[in-house]
């Protein structure tokens, strides 16, 4: 009898150690399978906020190339047809006082070519980065300021990366002119195997602390987007002589 009891509470103690493991296994079962759950939907978020950044940047390039070929072929031809006019007009009456206006309008025929020209960049789509840089650093560049590519090794992007990357050079090129009193602006690329990586550089008072900590400026926001948008990797930091230093990582972008 005795044994028999013993057997029965040796039963009981199994079956009840079988319970609770059961418990133990499905309770880890179901609290993977919420985790796995909560990793899919921050996935399809994580996704779908690339989709929209995408979309919106895609939106903004589509404005903007919109705005530039309406300066270039309706405000541009307006003030070509004007400029047209005055100099008729002068050779006609001989009005001297017309010169300096056709000074002006010369000047304002330039600035909205330029405008049209970085809003629009044509130079990009035919003939590709490193072209629309060295263009862009062209313009920029004068007897107080110089702006070079040190290093352009060989690369080939799609064009919406190539875009992207041209929109951060030209933000960079923005910030070092107007809020860094940058006089000295350098640029390379490098390709490792596939991997490309580019540094900028400049020589002016460098990034404040709070904006490298948080990087919220606006202009280092829309940089950090736009490189999201091409998934490259992006760093902002200040050189050892005080100039600001942006490097970024491209690794899936080569045909």
């Amino acid at each position: 009898m005795e044994s028999k009891v013993i057997l029965l509470v040796i039963i009981g103690t199994i079956g009840v150690m079988l319970m609770a493991f059961s418990v133990v296994f499905f309770v880890l079962l179901y609290r993977r399978k919420v985790l796995e759950n909560q990793l899919e939907m921050q996935e399809v978020k994580t996704k779908h906020q690339e989709e929209m950044l995408n979309a919106t940047l895609k939106s903004q390039e589509a404005e903007r190339n919109r705005l530039g070929t309406e300066l270039h072929d309706s405000v541009g031809a307006m003030l070509s047809s004007i400029k047209l006019n005055l100099q008729v007009t002068k050779k006609k009456e001989g009005v001297v006082s017309l010169e300096p206006i056709l000074g002006h309008l010369d000047e304002t025929i330039s600035q909205v070519r330029s405008i049209s020209h970085q809003m629009m960049p044509i130079i990009l789509k035919k003939y590709g980065l490193k072209h629309a840089v060295e263009d862009l650093f062209e313009k920029i560049s004068s007897d107080e300021i110089t702006a070079s590519i040190i290093e352009w090794g060989e690369q080939k992007l799609a064009h919406e990366d190539s875009l992207m990357l041209f929109r951060i050079v030209q933000e960079l090129a923005n910030n070092s002119l107007k809020h860094a009193n940058a006089n000295k602006i350098e640029i390379s690329l490098t390709n490792d195997r596939g991997t490309i990586h580019i540094c900028y550089r400049d020589n002016g008072v460098g990034f404040p602390e709070d904006v490298l900590k948080n990087s919220n400026g606006m202009g280092l926001l829309n940089i950090k987007n736009r490189a999201q948008a091409i998934h490259a990797g992006v760093s902002f930091s200040n050189s050892d002589t005080g100039g600001a230093k942006v490097d970024l990582v491209i690794e899936h972008s080569i045909d």
